[in-house]
């Protein structure tokens, strides 16, 4: 081998010796290094970031209390409705109503009706109901006379009679008696309305006697009224 050519074992050494330096190198480059950090927005520092979340929640929070002020304030000025008491339901408010009332081992059944709306009566309204009575079971060959019809009016606060017919009326069968009633208004704060109806009978003891016992016949019919809006 020629005089100052490195033989197999130097070369080895010296690549050892060129790879280690190499890796010192590297270490000391890492080390130099930074890892950005990616938990905060670019150039902004960790106490940015706690101001901006309270900012934040801070604004949130105020919207919130904003938005329920501005409900309780709606519902505090919204107008307030005056109630109007509730209307309950009438006898006539179909227009029409029929009662069998006894009258010993008779029934005396009475129609009621009205051409008028009963549903939006006032107590200043007038107010015209019709009636029909007529007899129905026992005897038809015994005699049955009314001698006495009477209707009358209680708001609750005035009772006034409106009708009342004395005679005698047969009521024997095909025969009926028939009236029409005129109940006038009234300036009243009355919600209802009575009407009551009396019947008085002369009922024949048997066919052709010519001798009578008396039967008196009560009904009533409940009208509400309505009253007016006090707005």
């Amino acid at each position: 081998m020629p005089e100052g050519t490195p033989g197999p074992r130097t070369s080895a050494v010296r690549t050892k010796a060129a790879r280690a330096a190499a890796l010192a190198l590297s270490a000391a480059l890492l080390a130099g290094c930074q890892l950005p950090d990616v938990s905060m927005s670019p150039g902004l520092t960790a106490d940015d970031d706690v101001a901006a979340a309270a900012e934040t929640t801070a604004a949130r929070t105020t919207a919130a209390g904003t938005t329920a002020a501005g409900l309780a304030a709606g519902a505090a000025t919204a107008p307030e409705t005056a109630e109007v008491p509730a209307r309950p339901a009438g006898d006539l408010d179909s227009g029409s109503l029929t009662r069998s009332l006894p009258a010993g081992d008779r029934t005396v059944v009475v129609d009621y009706w009205t051409t008028q709306q009963a549903t939006t009566w006032t107590a200043e309204d007038d107010k015209t109901i019709q009636l029909a009575a007529h007899v129905e079971g026992g005897d038809d060959d015994t005699e049955v006379l009314v001698t006495r019809f009477a209707a009358t009016t209680d708001d609750g606060s005035t009772r006034a009679l409106v009708a009342e017919d004395r005679g005698e009326f047969a009521l024997t069968p095909p025969f009926s008696y028939t009236t029409a009633l005129s109940l006038p208004g009234a300036a009243s704060p009355a919600d209802a309305l009575t009407l009551s109806v009396q019947f008085d009978l002369l009922v024949e003891t048997e066919p052709g006697a010519e001798r009578y016992f008396r039967q008196t016949v009560l009904d009533t019919v409940e009208l509400p009224l309505l009253q007016e809006d006090p707005s």
